[in-house]
C-alpha cells in the first residue's frame, strides 16, 4: 500500500497549477520575433529613443536663436514739441513748434563691427527774426561703423555663444546616436535573455519529466513489492522541488518578456502585455576573432563618449581664446560718413537780415531731401578709440580660470582614453572567458548525460540506489542550464564588445532572467551539496 506523504500532497496540489499556467501560456496570441524585427521595432517605437530624438531638434533652435544677434533692427522716432519762452536776445524765437520723425536701421556682423545707418528729419516753425526757412525741413543721411582691432577682433561673446551653439548641437546628435546604440545593444540582450529563459524553462520541465518518470518507475516497484514505500518518498520530494524550479523559470520567462515589450512598443496596452513573444532566431555559439588593438583603435577614434569629449575640449578652448580677447586693450575704429539738407519756405529779407520780408520762394521737405541723397553737403570722419582698464584684475582672472578648465578638460579626456581603453580589453576578455565557459558546460553536459544514462541502467539491474539516480538526474539539469546560461553571456558578451567600442554609457534595460535564473541554480547546487552530504 502506498504511503499518503507531504511531497506526495504538494505534488497533487501543485500539479494543477503547473497545467493550468501552461494553458493559458499557450492560449495567449504569439508575435514571432527575429533579432532583425526586434531592432527594427525598437528603433521606430522604442520611448527612450523618442524622447531622446527631440534633443537635437532643441539644440538646433538653439543654433538659430544665437545667430539671431545677426538680425538687423529698426528703430524710428516719432515726436511733437512746443516750446513757448521770453526771448534773450533779439533772434531767439518766442514760440517754437518742432516735429521731429527719425528712421534707422543697425546691425551686428560676423567681424564684430557694428554698422548703422540713420535717416533724421525734423520741421520746425518758430517766429524767431533772421530766419532763412520757416518753417524749415532739415534732413540728415548718416553711416556709422565701429570695428574693433584688437579685442573682439577674433573672438566676442556673441562668435562664442554661435559657435557652442554650433558644437551643442553636435554633443547633442552624438548623444541621441549613442543613446540609439545602447538601447539596440540593450534590445539584443534582451532577446538573448528571452531565449536563455525559453530554453531554461524547457530544462527545467525536462528535469520534471525525469523526476516524474523515476517517481512512476517506484511506484511501480512499490506495488509488485521490489521496493519498499518509504523509498518513494525521496523520488515524490524530487518532483515537488523540480516543479518549484519550473515556476521559477515560468517567472523569470514573463520578467524577460516584459523588459522586452518595454523596449520595442511604443505604449502600454492590455494587448501588448498579453502578447507571447516566441524568438525565431537561435544564434549559434560559434567562436568569434577578438582584434583587441584594432577594437581599442576604433573606440579612442568614433566613440560617442569620447568624441563629445572633444567637443566639450573645443569649447573649453574658444572660451579660453575669448578670456585672452578680453584681456587686451580696446582699440576701435570709428568712421561715419553722411550728408545733410535744408529746405522749407524760403525768407527774403534783403541785406538786412532783421528787416522786413521782401519776398518768399516757396519749398519744402523734398527740397532737403533732394540735397540729402545730391550729397550736396557731405560730411565724413574716421578716428581710432583706445580703452584699457587700469590692472584690469577681472579679466586677467577669467583667463587665469579659463586655463585651468582647459587644463581639466585635456586631463579628463586622457582619464576616458584610459577608461575606453580598459572597457574594451575587459570586454575583449569576456568574449574569450565566456566561449571558454560555452566549451566547457557544453562537455559537462555531455558527461552528465552519459552518468545519468549509465546510473538508470544500473538502477533497471538493481545495482544503483533511487538516491544516486537522482542526483544524477539533478547534477544534469545544473549542467544544462549551466550550458544556457554560458552560450547566452557568450551572445551577450559579443553584443557588448561591439558597443564598446561605439558607444559609452551601459544599456537602458535589464532583465531579470539573469539573476533569477542564477538564484535558482545557486539554489539547486546549494540543494545538491545538502543532498550528498
Amino acid at each position: 500500500m502506498l504511503v499518503k506523504t507531504r511531497p506526495a500532497l504538494a505534488l497533487a496540489l501543485t500539479l494543477p497549477v503547473l497545467l493550468a499556467s501552461t494553458a493559458r501560456a499557450q492560449d495567449r496570441p504569439v508575435l514571432n520575433l527575429s533579432l532583425d524585427e526586434a531592432v527594427k521595432r525598437a528603433l521606430e517605437k522604442n520611448l527612450d529613443i523618442a524622447v531622446e530624438r527631440s534633443n537635437p531638434e532643441a539644440s538646433a533652435l538653439s543654433v538659430k536663436a544665437a545667430r539671431g544677434v545677426y538680425d538687423p533692427y529698426f528703430t524710428s522716432t516719432l515726436s511733437q514739441t512746443s516750446r513757448s519762452a521770453r526771448p534773450g536776445s533779439a533772434f531767439q524765437a518766442t514760440d517754437t513748434d518742432s516735429t521731429t520723425f527719425n528712421f534707422g536701421v543697425a546691425q551686428y556682423v560676423p567681424t564684430g563691427a557694428t554698422l548703422s545707418l540713420a535717416f533724421n528729419n525734423s520741421k520746425t516753425d518758430s517766429n524767431a527774426l533772421g530766419t532763412t526757412f520757416n518753417p524749415s525741413f532739415d534732413s540728415r543721411l548718416s553711416l556709422n561703423l565701429t570695428q574693433p582691432l584688437l579685442r573682439d577682433l577674433r573672438i566676442d561673446s556673441s562668435r562664442h555663444q554661435i559657435r557652442v551653439a554650433k558644437r551643442n548641437r553636435e554633443i547633442s546628435d552624438i548623444q541621441f546616436r549613442q543613446t540609439v546604440i545602447n538601447t539596440l545593444a540593450s534590445v539584443k540582450q534582451l532577446y538573448y535573455d528571452l531565449i536563455f529563459t525559453l530554453d531554461n524553462l524547457e530544462a527545467q520541465r525536462k528535469s520534471l519529466t525525469l523526476a516524474k518518470k523515476l517517481l512512476e518507475e517506484n511506484q511501480i516497484k512499490v506495488r509488485v513489492g521490489t521496493m519498499a514505500p518509504l523509498d518513494v518518498v525521496a523520488a515524490e520530494s524530487e518532483v515537488a522541488s523540480r516543479e518549484e524550479g519550473v515556476i521559477t523559470a515560468e517567472t523569470a520567462l514573463a520578467d524577460a518578456e516584459d523588459a522586452l515589450r518595454r523596449a520595442i512598443f511604443e505604449q502600454s496596452a492590455p494587448e501588448m502585455w498579453a502578447l507571447r513573444i516566441v524568438p525565431s532566431d537561435r544564434p549559434s555559439a560559434e567562436q568569434v576573432q577578438v582584434d583587441v588593438e584594432a577594437a581599442i583603435k576604433k573606440a579612442l577614434e568614433n566613440r560617442t563618449d569620447v568624441v563629445a569629449t572633444r567637443k566639450s575640449l573645443e569649447n573649453t578652448e574658444a572660451s579660453l581664446r575669448l578670456a585672452k580677447s578680453a584681456a587686451l586693450p580696446g582699440v576701435n575704429l570709428v568712421a561715419s560718413y553722411g550728408t545733410s539738407g535744408l529746405g522749407g519756405t524760403q525768407i527774403d529779407r534783403g541785406s538786412n537780415p532783421l528787416g522786413p520780408v521782401i519776398a518768399t520762394v516757396p519749398g519744402g521737405y523734398g527740397d532737403a531731401v533732394s540735397e540729402v541723397f545730391g550729397r550736396d553737403y557731405p560730411t565724413w570722419s574716421l578716428g581710432v578709440n583706445v580703452s584699457y582698464p587700469i590692472l584690469n584684475r577681472s579679466a586677467s582672472a577669467a583667463k587665469a580660470q579659463a586655463q585651468v578648465a582647459l587644463d581639466q578638460a585635456q586631463l579628463s579626456l586622457r582619464r576616458l582614453e584610459m577608461q575606453i581603453t580598459t572597457e574594451v580589453r575587459s570586454a575583449a576578455r569576456s568574449v574569450e572567458a565566456n566561449y571558454k565557459r560555452v566549451e566547457s558546460t557544453r562537455a559537462a553536459r555531455v558527461l552528465q548525460q552519459r552518468r545519468l544514462d549509465a546510473e538508470e541502467k544500473r538502477f533497471a539491474a538493481g545495482m544503483s540506489t533511487n538516491f544516486m539516480v537522482t542526483q544524477a538526474q539533478r547534477d544534469l539539469a545544473l549542467a544544462e542550464v549551466s550550458e544556457l546560461r554560458a552560450v547566452a553571456d557568450y551572445r551577450k558578451s559579443q553584443v557588448s564588445f561591439e558597443k564598446v567600442q561605439e558607444a559609452g554609457g551601459s544599456v537602458s534595460f535589464a532583465s531579470a532572467a539573469t539573476s533569477t535564473s542564477s538564484s535558482r541554480t545557486s539554489s539547486s547546487r546549494t540543494s545538491s551539496a545538502s543532498s550528498q552530504q
